[in-house]
């Protein structure tokens, strides 16, 4: 597939207030990595446009935009601030030499980085990408015969899932979507760095200091796109509660379900039963006493764990989805205070001996994260609601042992994007069991 870029520019916020201030990066923003995060939103026009001047709305709604997230258009310097200097975002237009059907006729990962900003992750010092890239890169890609895709790129340094929902929801209404849309006007507020200060990082109580991370893979990866329909999730839901009090959410019964099948597909690869750690990224901001509003700037979560140590040939997916409930519930006002303050930082390496030690045995290891209820399937720039919204990510992405969830086009289901070594992968595409629940792929229906 060929996609050409036919032009490229910086757009700079269109003001700013009247006393802008530098941000210091709270601890967490500290140890969030020099990553993007990156989202698809496809729009399926009827007629073919020019790109160029469908461009042109976008480019001023995100300078307005910015204008009020206006240390997303700021430079990181040392890993301690975001600095007001405005340098802005890159905004590129590009040709995608397809029909949008075609292309979206089981979608791969690698042909849908080729519609984000940075297709290709770059193997640079921290340092260097400080001074080169933006926190803010777009890429507005226009289809044959109609529709186009708005791919986004958002540095992870202050930017988390919360933060990057409502920025999106504040351009979008502003290039011409509803007004109403959920947080189309609140105003984003700044200052979490207060309650987790940011320092000179303790990194030898990183396990990722130490030479080993689970997340990072070598040799080849594959990643792959499974969707799990509403019917799928009520069944195991029913499953679950055959043989448990608790009722799971659709992300807590397919978490399990998913790190169920993952465990069994290494069992076979590589003929060991080793215990198995899961990390579930969790919002902070609702679970604090009193809640942050979900306008608060910043990295602000943490990583739930839960640990299975069971030596069981049969895994129990109720087993599973309790230690997921359990843990996330572990994640309260109480916790997150043993991390605050200018004492915090005590509670925060406690939590990395942990994982040092829970990782020393070279566990199954797995990282998931949710992007389910952040409004990704509202966000309209004036051609309605997006056909489908998908996660992407540089062609040569070394994640592994990850898994994305996100909400299903008809919003009672659930997709998810596993990132898993090749022989693993190839095993748990394979596994009748899985698929009985787990769609691979499928096509996706424009509306």
């Amino acid at each position: 597939m060929e996609v050409e870029i036919i032009s490229s520019e910086t757009i700079k916020p269109s003001s700013f207030p009247p006393s802008p201030k530098s941000l210091k990066l709270s601890v967490i923003d500290q140890l969030s990595p020099f990553t993007y995060t990156s989202l698809l939103f496809f729009y399926s026009l009827k007629h073919s446009h020019d790109p160029l001047h469908l461009s042109h709305p976008l480019k001023v709604s995100l300078s307005r935009a910015l204008s009020d997230f206006y240390l997303l258009a700021g430079a990181i310097k040392d890993n301690t601030h975001v600095l007001d200097n405005g340098v802005g975002a890159l905004f590129q237009v590009a040709r995608v030499h397809h029909t949008m059907p075609q292309f979206l006729n089981q979608p791969s990962f690698e042909s849908l980085s080729q519609l984000i900003p940075f297709r290709y992750m770059q193997t640079r010092s921290s340092s260097t990408m400080e001074a080169l890239y933006p926190q803010v890169a777009v890429q507005l890609n226009a289809f044959v015969g109609g529709g186009v895709a708005v791919g986004v790129c958002f540095l992870h340094k202050i930017i988390d899932g919360t933060t990057l929902s409502g920025f999106l929801r504040r351009w979008a209404s502003m290039a011409g979507g509803s007004t109403e849309e959920k947080g189309g006007g609140e105003q984003p507020e700044y200052g979490v760095a207060a309650m987790f200060p940011g320092r000179e990082l303790l990194v030898e109580n990183s396990w990722l200091s130490k030479g080993y991370s689970p997340f990072v893979g070598e040799g080849r990866i594959c990643r792959k796109r499974f969707v799990f329909d509403g019917a799928a999730i009520s069944e195991l839901k029913a499953e679950v509660k055959r043989k448990s009090d608790k009722v799971p959410t659709s992300v807590e019964v397919v978490t399990g379900f998913i790190w169920k099948y993952m465990m069994i597909a290494a069992r076979q690869s590589t003929g060991s039963q080793r215990s198995s750690v899961l990390t579930h990224a969790v919002d902070l901001r609702r679970r604090m006493a009193p809640p942050l509003p979900a306008t608060s700037i910043g990295n602000i979560f943490w990583s739930a764990v839960a640990h299975y140590d069971t030596p069981k040939a049969e895994i129990e997916l109720s087993e599973l989805v309790d230690l997921v409930q359990r843990s996330v519930a572990e994640i309260d006002d109480g916790f997150i205070r043993e991390m605050a303050g200018e004492e915090g930082f005590e509670g925060i390496s406690r939590w990395f001996m942990r994982m040092k030690e829970l990782y020393s045995s070279k566990p199954y290891s797995y990282g998931f994260t949710s992007w389910r209820n952040m409004g990704l399937n509202e966000v309209d720039f004036g051609w309605g609601k997006a056909s489908w919204v998908s996660f992407a990510g540089p062609e040569n992405s070394v994640l592994k042992n990850v898994v994305v969830l996100n909400e299903g086009i008809l919003g009672d289901g659930l997709e998810a994007w596993i990132m898993l070594d090749e022989d693993e992968m190839n095993i748990l595409e394979n596994d009748q069991q899985f698929l009985a629940f787990a769609s691979f792929n499928p096509t996706i229906i424009l509306a």
